[in-house]
């Protein structure tokens, strides 16, 4: 097709983005990504990259998703590696999740308990085996959930590795320009409209994280996403005092390879606002000081603000949209795009080729919660 035509225009290079487009050039697509800045540039280049969905885990809707797409990431990462030559940092840390009071102890077992019984390898250590395993926590715990198949990533890394393959593949990207409109009729959209002109399209997927909501507005509906503030920073540690990712206090504690520790997050109802803040890092680091003594006085390597692409039920919009036979949402992923890339991925690939997907789970994230705006 030419520059300004393409079987599919995805708008948005962050993860998501990325790798519908490079699943769909992998079927032969002509896939054109529209990008108002760089790849990464909002939530995806912000996240932590932990890989944890049992610790996360709710007898829930997602959950089911969650876990096909854990197991599709190390696949992923070697094809990545063979497409690109790219290293992502991926790496087994297993995680804990601390109680630091009974109620949280309680709800803590409970877990251990549903999990065991659906035949997940998962355990409850009491504060003598937390302490053994990890000799920086804080004494304060009374024990923890423990998953030994947790993993971590470097987001901005695998996303970057995505777009590459993406790009190997035949996707084209375009970046520097805002999307302004999509032109339609009679329930299929025909155009994506933006500051450097009109690309015509038979499909359009919107992956626009925690922007998505506007490209409802030029639809006609509501999608319900919004910007979910989150202050996270880094100290260095050289070594790191912690071998697993430690969750705890509303926290995380994310020791990397590099010998820094991610420190995590905030969840703020701002608006677009991406200030950091004295009290969100007064918070974070009153908190690292709680979960992990000896880290009390570690020098601050980096702080930054994220953008969460957030929903009132915290879970992600995946599906058709309603009215508009050709258009794709994948958004509202919140704190877990990372983690359901892949097996978001598949959906979207999926409606975008045959109009429907199997994938298990999948029909409790389709947009039927939308509503005309």
């Amino acid at each position: 097709m030419s520059g300004n035509n393409a079987d599919v225009v995805i708008i948005g290079a962050g993860i998501i983005g990325c790798a519908a487009a490079r699943a769909l050039a992998a079927e032969g697509l002509d896939v054109l990504v529209l990008e108002r800045s760089r790849v990464a540039a909002e939530s995806s280049g912000a996240a932590a990259g932990i890989l944890a969905p049992r610790v996360h885990a709710t007898e829930g809707a997602m959950f089911p998703l969650a876990m096909a797409s854990h197991a599709r990431f190390a696949p992923l990462v070697a094809e990545l590696r063979d497409e690109t030559g790219l290293g992502v940092e991926y790496a087994r840390t297993g995680v804990y999740d601390l109680a630091h009071d009974e109620a949280r102890e309680e709800l803590l077992r409970d877990k251990v308990r549903w999990l065991r019984e659906l035949g997940h390898d998962v355990a409850w250590h009491d504060q003598p085996a937390v302490l053994l395993a990890e000799r920086a926590v804080s004494p304060t715990a009374r024990g923890g959930f423990f998953d030994a198949d947790a993993f971590q990533v470097n987001p901005p890394r695998l996303t970057t590795a995505i777009a590459q393959s993406a790009a190997r593949r035949g996707a084209r990207f375009k970046f520097g320009l805002d999307v302004v409109g999509i032109s339609g009729s009679g329930g299929r959209a025909t155009a994506v409209r933006t500051t450097a002109g009109d690309f015509d399209a038979a499909h359009v997927v919107l992956a626009a994280g925690a922007w998505t909501a506007r490209c409802g507005e030029w639809l006609g509906i509501n999608i319900p996403v919004f910007p979910a503030k989150g202050q996270i920073l880094t100290v260095a540690a050289v070594p790191p005092p912690l071998h697993a990712v430690v969750f705890g206090l509303d926290a995380y504690l994310l020791p990397r390879l590099d010998g820094t520790v991610v420190v995590g997050a905030t969840v703020e109802n701002t608006g677009y606002d991406k200030v950091t803040t004295a009290s969100g890092v007064a918070w974070l680091l009153n908190t690292l000081a709680a979960l992990c003594p000896d880290l009390a006085d570690a020098p601050i390597d980096r702080i930054w603000t994220g953008l969460r692409p957030g929903s009132p039920d915290d879970l992600p919009i995946i599906g058709t949209a309603p009215g508009w036979e050709n258009i794709t949402i994948a958004t509202g992923h919140h704190r877990n795009g990372i983690m359901l890339t892949p097996i978001t991925t598949q959906i979207v690939a999926d409606l975008v080729l045959r109009g429907a997907t199997d994938v298990e789970g999948a029909s409790d994230v389709t947009p039927l919660r939308l509503t005309s705006a």
